[in-house]
């Protein structure tokens, strides 16, 4: 009964932060909290707000896992060609991205990435990119990181730790173990919420020479954030 009350409470909570959230243009979600693992139900215009309704829902305290069930329905059909377009137009106006190596296809309003970019950090960027066109159904992100040069697996583990130490969203970054393996970075220990588990997961990514993240971080809670500065 009373994990039962504290997932009614946990759906209520992010059913608002879905309702408050400027950004949304799709109220049609469904929310259902079992165990804190929250599951997104229903249909939305765009794949932003798809993704948008799963951000907003792992910012919520005491949830610990974000199963995304959404749907996307476009409100108008557009040609493959057009999406295909503004896509490439994203992309070419982020400065964080180099189009050069990268192709974009669409059939049925799923986006396809294709190529090579220099970083993990590129790759995601190009599909956030992508999330904002109308008409985009999904995204099939299947571009590859080719680091101008492989770094030592211990300078990444270094440079992670010491993003996790600096991130001030994570309470404690002595509980997290980082792990470098061929650019493959694995995180293990505890935190106290599943926004400082997104947000250790998200350090690790956008370090330079970093391939690929196992984020096997615990929420367990109970720790105190610090005060404020």
């Amino acid at each position: 009964m009373v994990q039962q009350a504290a997932d009614k409470k946990l759906a209520a909570a992010v059913r608002a932060a879905l309702r408050e959230d400027p950004r949304l243009r799709s109220q049609g979600i469904s929310v259902q909290v079992r165990d804190g693992v929250a599951t997104l139900y229903g249909t939305v215009s765009r794949y932003l707000d798809k993704m948008v309704a799963a951000e907003d829902a792992w910012r919520v305290a005491g949830v610990v896992e974000v199963r995304n069930r959404l749907q996307v329905r476009p409100d108008v059909v557009r040609d493959p060609l057009a999406i295909a377009a503004e896509v490439m137009e994203a992309l070419s106006a982020d400065s964080r991205v180099d189009t050069r190596g990268i192709v974009v296809e669409v059939a049925e309003g799923i986006v396809k990435l294709s190529g090579a970019v220099s970083s993990e950090a590129e790759r995601r960027a190009a599909e956030e990119d992508a999330w904002q066109v109308d008409g985009v159904v999904d995204i099939s992100n299947q571009l590859t990181v080719s680091p101008q040069r492989r770094r030592p697996d211990r300078e990444i583990e270094m440079d992670v730790r010491d993003a996790l130490s600096a991130d001030a969203r994570i309470s404690d970054a002595t509980q997290i173990k980082v792990r470098s393996v061929a650019g493959t970075v694995r995180l293990e220990g505890t935190v106290s919420s599943a926004e400082e588990r997104e947000a250790a997961e998200k350090d690790a990514w956008y370090t330079g020479g970093v391939v690929y993240v196992e984020n096997r971080l615990q929420v367990t809670g109970g720790r105190e954030r610090p005060a404020a500065a």
